[in-house]
């Protein structure tokens, strides 16, 4: 199971010192107004989708059981079967997910004889809203997120944009118009390579 996506999205929005995600990170940051800490990810939480909505891409529901009943293997373990998608965030517990484009969401299977399997989730059919541009949260690493969220994980506030101070970036509304999310992103051991480009 690998594969492939270049995503554009375009108007990054970099107003204001609001978070934002204007080049795939794995969410949404800002730089700080602290002279001491650069950059940090913002305190955002992830939306949460409890129906299949699509191929169900964005599905974060507790289903942990495949369409014939088999129980779903935990994404971090390697028993019975080996595989090498325990790196992606939002591969829970042993929850039904679709991190890799399939037709439905899915999960490796804790019978031997069957390596994994489709899940069925519940279809959203308008009892939930479509995903949204929203304030509250999240969606996938947030590249499309437009809320008004300004401080970080840790409780810093976020430099304006527009601002070079204390921290001098390229990530300018007129320097960064557009970004680009490239998939897969590989597993690192510690911090991701493009996180000290800033």
């Amino acid at each position: 199971k690998l594969w492939s996506m270049r995503l554009s999205f375009p108007e990054k929005d970099l107003k204001m010192n609001y978070c934002r995600n204007p080049d795939g990170e794995p969410r949404p940051w800002c730089f700080t107004t602290s002279p001491t800490k650069r950059w940090e990810f913002c305190n955002i939480p992830r939306c949460r989708r409890q129906c299949l909505s699509g191929r169900g891409e964005d599905y974060r529901g507790t289903i942990s059981v495949t369409e014939s009943g088999n129980t779903c293997q935990r994404w971090s373990s390697q028993f019975p079967h080996r595989h090498a998608l325990f790196c992606f965030r939002s591969l829970e517990e042993n929850y039904c997910r679709n991190p890799d484009g399939e037709k439905m969401p899915w999960c490796y299977t804790t019978n031997r004889t069957a390596r994994w399997e489709y899940c069925t989730i519940p279809s959203c059919d308008g009892t939930e809203p479509e995903a949204q541009i929203t304030e509250e949260c999240y969606q996938g690493n947030g590249v499309t997120y437009r809320g008004t969220a300004s401080f970080t994980l840790t409780g810093k506030k976020c430099q304006a944009w527009s601002s070079m101070s204390p921290h001098r970036h390229n990530k300018t509304a007129d320097q960064f118009p557009n970004a680009y999310v490239c998939f897969p992103f590989p597993c690192f051991i510690g911090q991701w390579p493009f996180m000290n480009s800033f």
